[in-house]
């Protein structure tokens, strides 16, 4: 094992990398990693790239560990289209490569095959020993294409702040008349601090 590489760095050390970053050493992330070394090699690390992601889930993470590229400086678009697949393109002429899982080649690796399918429960497969497929595997359950990107490369703007009439808070114009929350589209309710009172009450 000592002698994987990803990101230029032992693989023990990305591992530890992912542990702090991510809490602990996902699967998802590892693979991710390999994933991430593979199109940085492929689209040149001389080059200023982007990243689109195909899923929500542990791959944006690898990502942010190994390039530039964050949700936060809009250089990763994250589509929730739960295919385990990136992008990284030169961001001038926008053309890159998309890297994927290719599940037809963990058929050879039986113990990833049935993770990513979900045809084993967790219980049955300890982390320690998929994660050791998945160094076994590394780059040889991937398949990559050179692409060139055509949608979701634009840089999103925030636009013109307004305050909601309603709640009075400054939001996005691009939200109408109120923002999302006062829509009904709000994710919280604020509770009174007699109602945080009683709810501690209740649960003694």
């Amino acid at each position: 094992m000592n002698k994987i590489m990803i990101g230029g760095k032992p693989v023990e050390a990305f591992m530890e990398e992912i542990r702090k970053f991510h809490g602990w050493v996902a699967p998802g992330v590892l693979l991710g990693g390999f994933m991430v070394d593979y199109a940085l090699e492929l689209v040149g690390q001389e080059v200023e790239a982007d990243a689109i992601v195909e899923t929500r889930f542990c791959l944006p993470d690898a990502v942010q560990l190994l390039t530039p590229c964050t949700c936060g400086n809009g250089w990763m678009k994250v589509l929730d289209w739960d295919k385990f697949a990136l992008s990284l393109y030169d961001k001038k002429n926008r053309q890159g490569f998309r890297v994927r899982l290719d599940v037809g080649k963990t058929a050879a690796f039986p113990n990833l095959y049935n993770w990513f399918m979900k045809l084993v429960e967790k219980k049955d497969l300890p982390l320690e020993v998929l994660n050791r497929t998945i160094l076994e595997a590394g780059r040889e359950v991937l398949s990559a294409d050179p692409v060139t990107i055509t949608r979701h490369y634009a840089k999103i703007k925030k636009g013109k702040t307004g305050v909601c009439p309603s709640c009075g808070e400054a939001y996005s114009l691009r939200q109408g008349a109120l923002c999302l929350s006062c829509q009904g589209d709000g994710y919280y309710q604020i509770e009174s601090p007699a109602e945080i009172f009683l709810k501690q009450a209740v649960s003694y």
